[in-house]
């Protein structure tokens, strides 16, 4: 009988290696590129095809390293609670990819799960779904805590990034949570409110990861998590994401300091501020991240009420300050983003990258500069042709791509608009 179902089966006259990659390209992940446990999906519907499928499919512990968790379902569903224990149960000797998620709006307890398969979780994502009809979801998160065991010794990557209008408050002792994944490499935050209790009389010194190299921060909704940088030292930072500079300047540049990371990428959306402070401010970060070779800046300064008053904290800067681009001679790629790119003074940073996109020994030519709208600033190209022919900006920057094919975009992420003035020039 074995023989006749080898020669009707194709996959039965394949060897086991190949069965299984098989099997793991077929692997059912969502939008978010988790996998959930649905009987209708594979890996789950394997085990039921036949004997053969059921084998492979158990004996391929890579089929169940990622979980999606519907914590809401795990209230009143000890069936799924178990399909899931049962899944994780197969994936050693690989370490598990695990996301939290819940619609509920009950208190969700994982801690029982947690402890029992924290220490094999490699990958841990904290997602919390809710209705963006409900506005009170912003003040009323999902999941009240989140109970850390003593260690996470396979935690490589931490993501907690809840969605919508809702997030995650007084989730967990974030410092407990960090001190426990020692070999965390990629870490992100964001819709988070994240609080940190100091005691004056015996200050804790900063916590040191010293395999964190990629750290992302940042709220569509609420500031602070870039407030857990006063707490850190990251000696082997290499990017860092910050997209609401919520901490005072000298918090910010005592971490650089104190941490000497060899930053590469740097995305930073500084506060409102003038732009002789925000040139000090920038100048002295710079100086501590010599060796950055990405540099992308977003201002928000100015008012979205009077825009014919806007002014532009970034690009004076970029054209007037001598010693920003200097101090940056691995710099390859430089983004700008702005609310407006109307009504502003640009000519003096048609000279600095004109310098900058040139060969020269002791730097590295620049190779991209981007100066990009926010989405919905109100800026119309195709009405605005004729008034970007005549402004001497346009000009140059349209100049130095003509001439030295250099990766020069001005628009939104899709379009750019010396593009445009090209077509009809």
């Amino acid at each position: 009988m074995s023989e006749l179902h080898s020669l009707l089966d194709p996959m039965a006259r394949l060897p086991l290696e190949i069965q299984s990659e098989i099997f793991l390209n077929c692997k059912g992940i969502d939008v978010y590129g988790l996998c959930n446990p649905n009987p209708r999906c594979i890996p789950l519907l394997l085990l039921h095809v036949c004997h053969l499928w059921r084998d492979i499919a158990l004996s391929t512990p890579r089929l169940w390293d990622t979980i999606a968790i519907d914590l809401s379902r795990c209230l009143d569903d000890s069936h799924y609670t178990e399909l899931c224990a049962d899944w994780m149960d197969r994936a050693p000797p690989f370490p598990l990819s695990v996301a939290l998620q819940t619609m509920s709006e009950d208190n969700v307890d994982v801690d029982d799960l947690m402890h029992r398969y924290g220490p094999r979780v490699g990958e841990l994502t904290v997602l919390s779904f809710r209705s963006s009809d409900d506005k009170n979801s912003l003040y009323d998160p999902q999941m009240h805590s989140l109970r850390i065991p003593s260690t996470f010794p396979m935690l490589l990557t931490l993501s907690i990034t809840p969605r919508k209008r809702s997030f995650l408050a007084d989730l967990v002792d974030w410092m407990d949570l960090l001190r426990a994944a020692p070999h965390l490499s990629k870490c992100e935050f964001t819709n988070l409110m994240m609080h940190f209790e100091q005691d004056k009389k015996q200050p804790v010194a900063p916590l040191t990861l010293a395999h964190l190299r990629d750290l992302r921060l940042g709220s569509r909704f609420h500031p602070n998590t870039a407030e857990i940088l006063p707490h850190l030292t990251l000696p082997a930072l290499e990017t860092l994401h910050i997209t609401m500079f919520d901490i005072s300047e000298q918090d910010f540049i005592q971490f650089l300091v104190r941490s000497a990371p060899p930053l590469r990428l740097l995305a930073l959306d500084v506060p409102n501020n003038t732009p002789q402070a925000m040139s000090n401010f920038l100048v002295t970060c710079l100086r501590n991240t010599s060796g950055l070779t990405d540099l992308e800046l977003f201002d928000r300064n100015f008012d979205l009420n009077n825009e014919l008053d806007a002014y532009s904290v970034f690009i004076p800067i970029m054209g007037f300050t001598e010693s920003l681009l200097p101090n940056l001679p691995n710099l390859q790629n430089l983004t700008i983003w702005q609310l407006s790119i109307k009504h502003v003074e640009y000519g003096g940073l048609v000279n600095a990258l004109e310098a900058r996109f040139a060969i020269q020994p002791s730097r590295t030519p620049l190779h991209s500069f981007r100066l990009l709208c926010y989405p919905g600033s109100g800026f119309d190209p195709y009405s605005q042709l004729d008034v970007l022919n005549s402004d001497p900006f346009f000009l140059a920057l349209r100049q130095l791509m003509r001439d030295g094919s250099h990766a020069i975009h001005v628009g939104t992420t899709s379009d750019n608009f010396l593009e445009h003035t090209n077509q009809i020039s």
